[in-house]
């Protein structure tokens, strides 16, 4: 039996594009299927914390390749999957009309940290939950090719 090919193209969005949409487009780009291009953005991007990078290197994965920007950088017509991290999606009416998007619940690890001096654990916790749903997102691919 032949294998189908799918191509898909998706993009991780977030706010500011310094932390969870960062995250993701790593961790998608490490466990990336075949035929699939990831790029994230932000409505108002803003440089990636240099926390993010450490809980990345922690998982094994550098981000020095990757840097904030915009949905400028972004070929929005050809994107099929939007991810959007909290409701900026709805905020946005850049987004292509084909394009499915999906609401992922993350908490912004800030919110989440008991005081600005350890964001760390808070961090860790984002990255752990973004991994999960990173790879259910691609078991998904995976499962569709037959």
């Amino acid at each position: 039996m032949r294998r189908k090919v799918f191509e898909r193209n998706i993009l991780f969005l977030c706010e500011d594009n310094a932390c969870l949409s960062q995250m993701a487009e790593a961790m998608a780009k490490y466990r990336i299927p075949p035929n699939t291009r990831v790029y994230s953005a932000g409505l108002t991007p803003k440089e990636i914390l240099p926390q993010v990078h450490t809980v990345m290197a922690e998982f094994g994965i550098v981000l020095s390749e990757q840097a904030a920007k915009g949905l400028d950088a972004v070929p929005l017509d050809e994107i099929d999957l939007v991810v959007s991290f909290g409701d900026v999606a709805k905020r946005c009416d850049r987004l292509p009309p084909k394009a499915k998007i999906e609401y992922w619940s993350v908490p912004a690890p800030y919110a989440q940290a008991e005081n600005a001096n350890a964001p760390f654990a808070s961090l860790r916790l984002c990255r752990d939950a973004i991994d999960t749903y990173v790879a259910a997102l691609f078991l998904d691919h995976w499962r569709n090719v037959a």
